[in-house]
């Protein structure tokens, strides 16, 4: 039996989702649409404090990105924050840029995959 490797997963758990929501199919539409903004404004923000060189902003964004991905069943962009809100809170400014663009690319994945959804 072949295990499942991170890239072999979704980039955002539907079905569980669903279930989260009471499979109410107009609330997921609604949390998706909300979510997939917030994302897209937080991962822009992140490229643009990641030029100020300051961590701490960095990180607690990263924090809330976090959350906010796990929330939503999007886990793939969750770890991504995850490993960017640790480097942060280390001081490793130095992998804030790959983070920032892994994020940015996870993120094209997930909406090119609910657009395939149907969301």
């Amino acid at each position: 039996m072949k295990t499942m490797e991170a890239s072999d997963l979704p980039p955002i758990d539907l079905p569980a989702l669903g279930k989260m929501l009471g499979d109410d199919a107009a609330l997921v539409q609604m949390i998706l649409e909300k979510f997939r903004a917030e994302i897209q404004s937080d991962i822009e923000a992140l490229a643009e404090l990641a030029a100020g060189n300051d961590l701490e902003p960095i990180r607690a964004l990263t924090h809330r990105l976090k959350g906010t991905c796990s929330n939503a069943q999007a886990m793939p962009l969750s770890n991504i924050a995850k490993l960017l809100q640790t480097a942060m809170a280390a001081g490793d400014m130095s992998k804030a840029q790959d983070l920032i663009s892994a994020l940015h690319s996870e993120r094209q994945s997930l909406e090119q995959y609910l657009s395939d959804e149907g969301f």
